[in-house]
């Protein structure tokens, strides 16, 4: 179970479904004992885990911020059609999910990506090895980062050979903030390009 908001109590703005067939969505909701407008507490939050695990293990709880009602009237009107408003200001979203359902690996374009980048590790090339012809950037690269951030994989997808070792390297320190879809967290696969400096 994950838990954001704090402190409890907050009041239950929205109740969610992800990954749920609809019996299991009807069945949770006549037996759960909060309910939109609900006060949500640390007590009733742990009744309310028992009821969700006790009809499938696999479900888990998150609780969010949930979105105000003056926030929920400036959205775009075919998004509010879609979407009933909060049950009240300054609450908390219940979402009741099945890990397994949900994506765990998106593709984000590069320049996206880019801005998502918090701490970045510049490459240091290679000293020469005794060849006139030292090749010069740019290193593409393709990448995978973690839910966390951090990048978790590098594989060169062009640019001179000589200079992708220390590309990858300076890559893999890379830190990005970590990518949400839908509220939780997911990898990333992007691209990347590394440049080096043109010695003088």
């Amino acid at each position: 179970m994950e838990s954001q908001p704090s402190p409890f109590p907050r009041p239950v703005a929205r109740i969610f479904f992800r990954g749920c067939p609809q019996e299991t969505q009807t069945e949770l909701l006549s037996r759960m004992p909060i309910h939109e407008g609900d006060l949500l507490s640390d007590e009733l939050l742990s009744r309310t885990v028992r009821v969700v695990q006790a009809l499938d293990r696999r479900l888990e709880i998150r609780v969010d911020r949930g979105l105000g009602r003056e926030a929920f009237l400036k959205l775009p009107p075919a998004i509010r059609e879609k979407v009933k408003p909060p049950a009240c200001d300054d609450g908390v979203n219940v979402t009741i999910y099945d890990p397994a359902s949900l994506p765990q690996r998106i593709r984000v374009e590069a320049a996206v990506q880019e801005s998502m980048l918090i701490a970045k590790i510049d490459p240091v090339a290679p000293l020469e090895t005794g060849s006139d012809e030292c090749g010069s950037g740019p290193v593409r690269l393709s990448i995978l980062i973690g839910k966390d951030g951090s990048v978790i994989d590098a594989k060169p997808a062009g640019g001179p050979g000589d200079l992708v070792r220390a590309s990858v390297e300076a890559v893999k320190q890379w830190k990005y903030r970590p990518t949400l879809l839908n509220g939780f967290p997911v990898e990333v696969q992007t691209d990347v390009e590394v440049s080096f400096e043109e010695a003088p």
